[in-house]
């Protein structure tokens, strides 16, 4: 595989490390999550101005291509910086979707102003009963109008609109429907994850709704970007626990000299970069499958790297100390994160059971061809 950036990957790459570099660290970003919505208006617009917010779109869309190798490194730059910006809910979920399910009018009205940063849309999926699967979703849309509870719509505080996923009746195909954040019916509790970011349970009764072009195979599709972008963003987290707990251990004094002089430290260290490694393996991996296996290497690399991220988060807190644990350094920002990234759109269990499940359909369907 040729691991290479094109030269318009490596415009992309500069230009987010560039823009984290000018406006981030511990205490900015503090004050970016103090805003009403979570992130900085004036760096949402300035994303806007460059271009940026059109990375994840389709060229045919306005955007730069949204291949995954587009996907991976963008969402690894922001997550070196531990930005708040809503990337992942905004343009991976909403303006993707939009791009993939929405009809010629609705992507001609929505995708202009969601690029330019004046609109926001968000993905209303998950409902508690169903938990991490779609089988068990019980919002009825009927006649053009739904009925139904959402839980954990990311930015669902903050968005102008929501795309709605339904069934007719129950045992149907799900259905995607746009859904105006103003509609009669519609209910917003908004409130804040672990790391900040803003979500919302959302409800609507009764509430009318305009049907998408698209349905399932696009939402899986968009599903399958979003969790790669979830490792991408990952991975660049652990890069930055990484690096700032190796020059901390190797400046930190103990017994007048460096703590990365002991060698219980120095093992603790070349376990977390083993990791890093094959995480940063199982991403390129996924990013790089066809269009068979995709879904499979998407899922179980999630589920290695949110395990792996887990644990460099953990090692980097406890070497640290007890500041580790506290604001006051980004260390402890990026694991807050990283808990609220690795139960998103699936936990380990939920992850492990998928893949077994992906990889063995898949050999029982290449046994039955031979």
């Amino acid at each position: 595989m040729n691991f290479d950036l094109s030269d318009e990957q490596a415009m992309l790459r500069d230009l987010v490390q560039r823009f984290g570099a000018d406006r981030y660290d511990a205490a900015k970003r503090l004050a970016y999550l103090r805003e009403p919505r979570g992130f900085a208006d004036a760096n949402w617009a300035m994303l806007a101005e460059t271009g940026l917010l059109a990375f994840a779109l389709p060229e045919e869309a306005g955007g730069f291509g949204g291949s995954p190798v587009d996907i991976i490194t963008v969402m690894e730059a922001l997550g070196r910086f531990v930005a708040v910006e809503p990337v992942l809910p905004a343009l991976i979920m909403g303006a993707g979707l939009v791009a993939k399910a929405g009809t010629q009018a609705q992507r001609d009205a929505l995708l202009p102003a969601i690029v330019g940063g004046e609109a926001i849309v968000a993905l209303a999926l998950f409902e508690k009963q169903a938990r991490f699967g779609l089988d068990q979703v019980r919002t009825r849309v009927t006649g053009g109008r739904i009925s139904g509870a959402k839980q954990m719509v990311l930015g669902g505080g903050h968005a102008n609109a929501f795309i709605v996923a339904a069934r007719a009746d129950e045992g149907a195909p799900l259905t995607l429907h746009l859904v105006e954040a103003g509609a009669p019916g519609v209910s917003i509790e908004p409130y804040r994850l672990v790391d900040g970011s803003h979500a919302a349970d959302v409800r609507f009764a009764d509430t009318p709704a305009e049907p998408m072009a698209g349905g399932e195979a696009e939402l899986a599709g968009v599903m399958d970007q979003a969790r790669l972008a979830v490792s991408a963003e990952l991975l660049g987290l652990m890069e930055m626990m990484f690096a700032a707990t190796l020059d901390y251990l190797k400046t930190r004094q103990q017994f007048g000299q460096p703590l990365g002089s002991f060698q219980a430290l120095q093992h603790r260290m070349a376990d977390c970069y083993a990791r890093l490694e094959l995480s940063r393996s199982q991403l390129y991996r996924a990013a790089g499958a066809g269009a068979d296996g995709r879904a499979a290497a998407i899922v179980g690399a999630k589920a290695y790297i949110a395990q792996s991220a887990v644990h460099i988060g953990e090692e980097s807190v406890q070497l640290h100390g007890g500041i580790g644990t506290t604001e006051e350094l980004l260390v402890g920002q990026a694991f807050k994160r990283v808990m609220a990234l690795v139960t998103l759109l699936g936990d380990g269990d939920h992850d492990l059971d998928a893949y077994i499940a992906m990889t063995t359909k898949a050999a029982r369907e290449d046994q039955a061809r031979a």
